[in-house]
C-alpha cells in the first residue's frame, strides 16, 4: 500500500460502519445529555442534582479510562465495543421503562455514572480498532470524516433532541436512545479486520498492565512530549470554553449577541478544518501539531483589537472560525498521530491515560481561570492566545533540542 493510494473497497465498508455507528451514538449521548438535563433543571434543587449530574461521570472516568485502556489491549477490541454498546442500551431501556418517577432522581445519577464507566471501557478500544479496521495511510481520512460528522451532530442533535423529546416524552426518547446503542453496536459488531494482531496473552493484573502503560509513554519522548503539550493545550482551552459564554458582554454596543455569533462560527471553523484535514496525506508530526496550535494563538490574539477597529462582531468571528478551524486539524492529526505511532499492544494504555489526562486538566483550567480572569473582559483572548503561542514556541524548543541531541 502506497501512501497515495486510496481505501480499498472493505476500508471504505468499515469507514460508513464505524462512521454511522459513531453517529448514531453521539446523537444517543446528546438525546440522553438533553432529557436528563431538562428533567433535573425542572425539579426542586434542581441546580444541585444538575451539579451531582455532570460531575458524577468526571470522577469517575479518570480512574476507569486506565483500566479501560488495559482491558482494551488484552482482549477483542471489537467485542469489548460492542458489549458496552449492548449494556448501555439496555441500561438506557431499564430507565426508561422500569423506574418509578419517585426513584427516577437518583435512577438518573446512578446511571449516568454506569454509562461513563462503560464509555471508559469503550472509548480506548474504539480509538485503538482503527489500526485494525483500516491501514496506517488512510487513518487520517477516517479520523477527519469522523470528525466532518461528529461537527453535524452537534449542530444538528440539541434541535432534533428537542424535538423528539417534546413530541415522545421523555421515556421514549430514552427507549430511542437505547435503541440508538444497539444499532451502534450491531455495526461495530460487522466490521471486518484487516490486519493481523498480536496475540494477547496478558497474564499480568491490572495494576501491572496500567503501569506498563505509563513505561511505554515515559520511554517514547516523541509520545510523551506531544502528550503533555497536548495536556497544556487543553487547559488553556478550558479558560477559552469559560469566557466563551460572557462574550457578548465582553464585546457590547453591538445588534448581534456576541455569543450566539460565536458559537455558530465554531461550529463553521469545525466543519471546515476537518473538511481541509482530509486532504492532509502526510503523516503527522510533532511540529505540524505545534504549528496547528500557534495558528490556534495568533486568531485568538487579535479578537479584542480587531473589534476595536471595526466594532463588528461578524469580522471577530472570522477569528473564531479560523481558531476553530486550526483547532479541528489539530484533534483529528493529534489523534491520527497516536493512533500510528504507538505500538499496537499498548495503544489502548495510551488513549486511557490520555483521556484521564484531558478529564483532569480541564477542571483544573476552569477553576484556575475562572480565579484570575474577569470574565467580561474581552483582553482574555489576548491573554489565551498569547499563552498558546508560548507553549508551542517552548514545546518546538524542547523537540528541536531533542532532535539535535538524538543527531549527536
Amino acid at each position: 500500500m502506497t501512501e497515495e493510494a486510496k481505501l480499498t473497497k472493505t476500508e471504505k465498508l468499515n469507514t460508513v460502519k464505524v462512521t454511522t455507528s459513531n453517529a448514531i451514538s453521539k446523537f444517543g449521548d446528546v438525546l440522553f445529555d438533553y432529557v436528563n438535563t431538562v428533567f433535573l433543571s425542572s425539579i426542586p434543587n434542581g441546580g444541585l442534582w444538575l451539579s451531582f449530574y455532570q460531575s458524577s461521570e468526571v470522577f469517575i472516568s479518570v480512574f476507569f479510562n486506565f483500566w479501560g485502556g488495559a482491558v482494551s489491549d488484552s482482549g477483542n477490541r471489537k467485542r469489548i465495543i460492542f458489549h458496552c454498546d449492548l449494556i448501555s442500551g439496555f441500561i438506557c431501556l431499564i430507565l426508561a421503562i422500569f423506574i418509578p418517577k419517585v426513584f427516577f432522581i437518583y435512577a438518573i445519577i446512578l446511571i449516568n455514572i454506569a454509562l461513563a464507566i462503560i464509555t471508559s471501557f469503550r472509548s480506548p478500544a474504539y480509538k485503538a480498532i482503527f489500526r485494525e479496521i483500516v491501514y496506517k495511510e488512510h487513518i487520517n481520512t477516517v479520523n477527519s470524516i469522523l470528525e466532518i460528522v461528529k461537527e453535524i451532530v452537534q449542530i444538528a442533535g440539541p434541535s432534533l433532541a428537542l424535538l423528539i423529546a417534546n413530541f415522545f416524552g421523555n421515556r421514549i426518547a430514552l427507549v430511542l436512545d437505547a435503541v440508538s446503542f444497539f444499532v451502534s453496536g450491531l455495526l461495530i459488531k460487522k466490521l471486518t479486520i484487516l490486519t493481523t494482531q498480536p496475540n494477547k496473552k496478558h497474564k499480568k493484573n491490572t495494576l501491572f498492565q496500567i503501569r506498563e502503560g505509563f513505561q511505554y509513554i515515559l520511554t517514547n519522548s516523541q509520545i510523551m512530549m506531544i502528550i503533555i503539550f497536548s495536556s497544556i493545550v487543553n487547559f488553556i482551552i478550558a479558560g477559552y470554553n469559560l469566557i466563551l459564554p460572557f462574550s457578548t458582554y465582553a464585546f457590547s454596543g453591538t445588534t448581534l449577541k456576541a455569543y450566539a455569533v460565536f458559537l455558530t462560527a465554531e461550529s463553521v471553523g469545525g466543519l471546515i478544518g476537518a473538511s481541509v484535514s482530509t486532504f492532509l496525506k502526510r503523516e503527522p508530526t510533532t511540529n505540524r501539531l505545534i504549528l496547528f496550535i500557534t495558528l490556534c494563538g495568533a486568531s485568538l490574539i487579535f479578537v479584542q483589537q480587531l473589534f476595536q477597529l471595526s466594532h463588528s462582531i461578524i469580522l471577530v468571528a472570522t477569528l473564531i472560525v479560523l481558531f476553530n478551524l486550526f483547532l479541528s486539524i489539530f484533534n483529528i492529526q493529534f489523534m491520527t498521530f497516536i493512533q500510528i505511532k504507538t505500538d499496537i499492544n499498548y495503544i489502548g494504555r495510551v488513549f486511557g491515560i490520555i483521556f484521564s489526562v484531558a478529564i483532569l486538566f480541564m477542571p483544573f483550567g476552569t477553576f484556575f481561570f475562572q480565579r484570575i480572569f474577569d470574565l467580561k473582559n474581552p483582553y482574555n483572548y489576548l491573554i489565551l492566545g498569547l499563552s498558546l503561542v508560548v507553549i508551542s514556541l517552548f514545546t518546538f524548543g524542547i523537540t528541536f533540542l531533542f532532535a539535535l541531541k538524538k543527531k549527536n
